[in-house]
């Protein structure tokens, strides 16, 4: 299975941040567990969900049309 390293750390070799890490899940469980790997399909959710969460929102509701008309 195909992981994202998030932290760098050394497994069976050097992992920086960004890196594809290819291992069994029942081998790397304690960094999934921590957040140091994170599986693909998950990491690409959540960069598409953040994505979505950081447009600007609008505080203030818009003015009405024609103020004069009640």
């Amino acid at each position: 299975m195909e992981f994202e390293v998030k932290r760098p750390h050394q497994g069976d070799k050097w992992y920086d941040e960004g890196d594809t890490r290819v291992a069994d899940e029942r081998d790397v469980g304690h960094l999934i567990a921590n957040g140091i790997l994170v599986p693909k399909t998950a990491a690409a959710s959540k960069s598409k969900t953040k994505a979505a969460a950081s447009k600007p929102k609008t505080k203030a509701a818009a003015p009405p049309e024609n103020k004069t008309s009640d």
